[in-house]
């Protein structure tokens, strides 16, 4: 069964308890004095001893006025009490109240009796002296038994209600002993009650003539002995009991716990059972005062108790760390010292519900941002207060870094040109920044809460729909283009990147992501794709979407069987236009051609500008006798065409090749060379012709020749005869060869020497261009590896034919020898002329980029021939500018050549591009290419082609150069 223990206390009484206890320790004391007068004159009466009336009013006089003093006295002896609740106790005066008690109380009872007896004695003048004496005596004896007997209830009674109020103050020392109280119960009061019982004995004997017998006497001195004998051995068995304690209070100063946990019980009564319940009490407050001081000294913040002066009291060792005192120091000096914002005008810490954050000062003067929490709690009757203080350094950094990296981020996302944005999980804007407005015309604030979908433009919300529920499902967007509508409902287009957040339980918090207007760059790419398919003077298709046209419909007719018909159209006077009126007559008579022929041929039919006065046309779905009769009506209408200059007509006709595409062709290049050879025929025979290609014109006329050269051109690489030679590209800072160009030459048996136009346009016509570029490439970078492995660090510029962006396989080729050679790419430049660059640019550009991928630069050969040099630069990443020779070869004389040259230096220098002036033929254009700034130089005049290189080459003409 279990036990319930209950902790028995006396509670502080209140102030209406007080004095319910006043009132009932005055009566107790009066009544204790009244019934101690009252009694005593009664035995005293009993027992004969009063003989006169005046004698008992004057003791009853006595009595009263005795009586009347004890009233006043006690009235107002508690009264000091009652300040405990109207201010502040004044406990030495309690104390001193408390210790005088038994003195007054008994007191008053000794001065009864003495003045009892006297008054007595005095009215005693019937007797003889002798006997007022003894009767005297005798009164004073039973006053005293009647003061002792009554008085001592009383006594006790007082002091039970007394120690009511101990709650109230706090004893300086034992006020009541309890020895005392023992000898008096258990010695004094059993001796006095015999002896008075004997006294009464005798005096009853001794009335009728009995005189007490010894036996009496010696019984009564033993019971006395045994009495007094047996208190003595409890007060000594009793003080045994209390030794522990009273060994702990006398003991100089205050006594710790440690010391009270040494209270060890002496004997087996209640004294001795508290005595072992104080020794186990103080134990536990030790230990707990140990872990109170542990935690306290290895606590990680700093932790100062003050006092309501605001003193320092307890300093642990995390403060010493953190302020650079020892606790010694600091201790009773003001906490102001260290932490001046924190103390009130009272200099006691201010108190506030949260942490504080302000500045300590350091043994050092240095200040160091801390946190403070304060909290107020009593101790002994005292109010103190305990700091928390915490080094928020780092902390307070990390803030600063935080704060200014979100500044910084703030700055970067807010001044951005690309959107950044967040939408909720409703797919509303939550926040946009500043580039909204560029975008959607609106400030960020309007667009707010606004859904999505709000501005996407009709023909995407679908397209939108499922890339936003992808985004949802986890999948992140990447480039994804779109459209939106601004507020004006003008169409951008967006490439928006995104990813969605999600909460642990897989639930949508918010979407984030950018978002850049590429809707410049759309048009600037429909732009090149316009371009690199079209011809920039006529707007008719180019050349290289003419033959991918061709190559996709030859492959067609041979799987379909549906015939087709390629024309190949020459204008006839064309050169002799341009060569007399000029090169804008020349553009001009080609737009009029190009609009006549699209004007005469069907829709669906394909019309290209195939080269300078060179038109080809794709008919689809004709036979042979239909392709006839177009190409000689388009034949007739030229003929009856005419151009007018300045007044003046002319006559323009042309020439046109048909070749049919059936199930007989083989690849796109055998038809175009077709329709080129039976345009060629018609050319011989007195040009304005339309002619069918025919397989025995291939013996006809020059194109007998042509092909002749594309035999020979193709034995020659079979026989390995191909050369490649070096010629020097000096730089006009230091005047020194570490570059050269190289060039290609056709051997042939009897050794002479072909150069490149010879060749070239065979080899280009007929198919064979791809593989003099892969040989062109293959020998030099060959060649550049072994005179790198030989130390000589020069530096080859590769020239490739305007075809080169066709051939699938030349990339890789390069990497692969790059891999094998070991060089650095950087000292390799491939040089592409810009007219074929122009006229393939969206290859060209794609080319380049996996050029300088590899780590190779590019340079733009004959650069300013073409008709918008300057508008596609800024779009090519090339590294360096060949000006064309036609500017540089008569710049001495030139003032216009001058002009352009030296515009195209410095377009190409604010570009970061170099520039290579070619064809320099004399010195004084020599000097003058050095004075413009131009780079790098080649010609004649500063080094020939060279079949080999040795070392690095300084040029017999350096000292004119400089």
């Amino acid at each position: 069964m279990e036990r319930k223990h209950h902790t028995m206390s006396l509670p502080t009484p209140t102030k209406s308890e007080f004095s319910h206890i006043r009132s009932r320790f005055y009566w107790g004391v009066i009544l204790s004095l009244t019934l101690t007068s009252v009694c005593g004159y009664q035995i005293a009466w009993i027992a004969g001893q009063f003989d006169d009336v005046t004698q008992k009013q004057l003791l009853a006089a006595a009595a009263s006025a005795i009586l009347v003093v004890a009233a006043l006295y006690f009235h107002g002896y508690l009264n000091p009490f009652n300040s405990c609740w109207e201010k502040r106790p004044e406990r030495e005066r309690m104390n001193r109240r408390l210790v005088l008690f038994p003195l007054m109380f008994w007191g008053f009872m000794l001065t009864y009796v003495i003045g009892a007896t006297l008054i007595y004695h005095v009215g005693s003048a019937a007797l003889t002296a002798s006997d007022s004496y003894i009767a005297s005596l005798q009164f004073g004896l039973i006053q005293l038994l009647a003061a002792i007997f009554i008085g001592l209830p009383g006594y006790f009674y007082a002091l039970n209600k007394l120690g009511r109020l101990i709650t109230l103050i706090d004893l300086n020392s034992v006020q009541v002993s309890l020895k005392s109280k023992l000898m008096l119960l258990g010695g004094f009061l059993p001796l006095l009650t015999s002896a008075t019982l004997m006294g009464y004995d005798h005096w009853s004997t001794h009335a009728n003539g009995i005189s007490i017998s010894t036996e009496t006497v010696l019984v009564w001195t033993a019971l006395g002995l045994i009495t007094v004998l047996a208190t003595l051995l409890s007060i000594r068995g009793f003080s045994q009991s209390l030794q522990p304690v009273q060994d702990v209070l006398h003991v100089s100063g205050a006594s710790s716990h440690r010391d009270l946990a040494q209270l060890r019980p002496q004997s087996n009564d209640e004294i001795g059972y508290l005595t072992q319940m104080l020794g186990r009490l103080f134990r536990r407050l030790t230990d707990q005062s140990a872990q109170v001081h542990a935690i306290i000294d290895t606590a990680a913040e700093g932790i100062i108790v003050v006092d309501e002066e605001g003193l320092v009291d307890t300093f642990n060792l995390a403060a010493e760390q953190l302020f650079g005192y020892r606790a010694q120091e600091v201790r009773s000096t003001p906490l102001l010292w260290l932490l001046p914002s924190l103390i009130s005008d009272s200099g006691a810490p201010r108190l506030v519900d949260d942490e504080q954050e302000l500045e300590a000062i350091r043994k050092d003067g240095k200040k160091v941002p801390v946190s403070v929490r304060v909290s107020q709690f009593q101790h002994s009757g005292k109010t103190l207060y305990s700091c928390l203080v915490a080094d928020i350094s780092q902390r307070k950094a990390a803030e600063d870094k935080l704060v200014n990296a979100e500044g910084r981020y703030r700055d970067l996302v807010e001044t951005a040109h690309d959107l950044v944005w967040s939408l909720d999980a409703n797919c509303r804007w939550s926040y946009l920044n500043a580039a909204s407005k560029e975008i959607y015309g609106y400030e960020p604030e309007e667009m707010l809460n606004k859904k999505l979908t709000d501005f996407i433009f009709p023909q995407y919300a679908e397209k939108d729909a499922v890339a936003f529920a992808d985004l949802i499902n986890g999948k992140e967007l990447v480039q994804y283009e779109t459209i939106h509508v601004d507020r004006n409902n003008v169409p951008h287009n967006l490439s928006f990147s995104a990813r969605a957040h999600f909460d642990d339980g897989g639930n949508v918090l918010r979407i984030t992501g950018t978002a850049r207007d590429i809707t410049k760059q759309k048009a600037f790419e429909k732009q090149l794709a316009y371009q690199a398919e079209h011809d920039a003077l006529t707007g008719l298709f180019n050349r290289r979407y003419f033959q991918q046209e061709l190559e996709r419909l030859s492959a067609r007719v041979a799987r379909a069987g549906a015939a087709c018909a390629i024309f190949y159209i020459d204008l006839d006077q064309f050169k002799y236009i341009n060569d007399t009126l000029g090169h804008a007559a020349g553009d001009r008579l080609l737009v009029e051609c190009a609009g006549m022929i699209g004007s005469h041929i069907r829709e669906g039919d394909l019309l290209a500008r195939f080269g300078g006065d060179e038109f080809t046309i794709l008919l689809y779905n004709v036979d042979q006798e239909r392709a006839m009769r177009v190409a000689e009506h388009l034949r007739s209408m030229f003929e009856n065409y005419k151009f007018l200059d300045d007044g003046k007509a002319f006559n323009v006709t042309c020439s046109i090749g048909v070749a049919m595409i059936d199930n007989d062709s083989l690849t796109a290049d055998e038809c175009l060379s077709h329709a080129d050879i039976a345009c060629n025929v018609a050319k011989s025979r007195g040009r304005n012709q339309a002619n069918l290609y025919n397989p025995n014109d291939r013996d006809q006329d020059g194109m007998a020749e042509d092909m002749g050269w594309a035999a020979r051109v193709r034995e020659t690489l079979e026989a390995d005869r191909m050369q490649i030679v070096y010629q020097p590209i000096v730089a006009t800072k230091n005047r020194v060869i570490n570059s050269y160009e190289v060039l290609m030459r056709m051997r042939c048996e009897d050794g002479t020497i072909i150069l490149p136009g010879g060749f070239l346009p065979a080899a280009e016509r007929f198919g064979l261009i791809h593989s003099l570029d892969r040989w062109m490439v293959t020998q030099s970078i060959t060649r550049l590896g072994q005179l790198h492995a030989a130390n000589q660090r020069v530096h080859f510029a590769i020239n490739l034919s305007g075809r080169a962006f066709e051939d699938a396989t030349l990339l890789p080729l390069i990497r692969e020898l790059l891999q094998d050679s070991a060089i650095d790419p950087s000292t390799l430049t491939f040089e592409i002329t810009e007219t074929a660059t122009i006229a393939n640019l969206s290859a060209a550009v794609k080319f380049i980029g996996n050029l300088k991928d590899i780590g190779c630069n590019f340079a733009l050969d004959d650069f300013g021939s073409g008709f918008s040099s300057f508008y596609y630069l800024k779009h090519l990443p090339v590294d360096k500018l060949k000006i064309d020779g036609s500017f540089v070869q008569g710049l001495a004389d030139a003032p216009v050549d001058q002009a352009m040259v030296q515009s195209i230096n410095q377009v190409a220098h604010a570009l970061g591009k170099e520039t290579v002036a070619e064809c320099v033929e004399n010195e004084e254009t020599l000097k003058l290419l050095t004075q413009f700034g131009v780079d790098y130089v080649q010609g004649y005049h500063v080094g020939k082609p060279m079949e080999s290189i040795g070392i690095p080459i300084t040029p017999p003409l350096s000292a004119t150069l400089q």
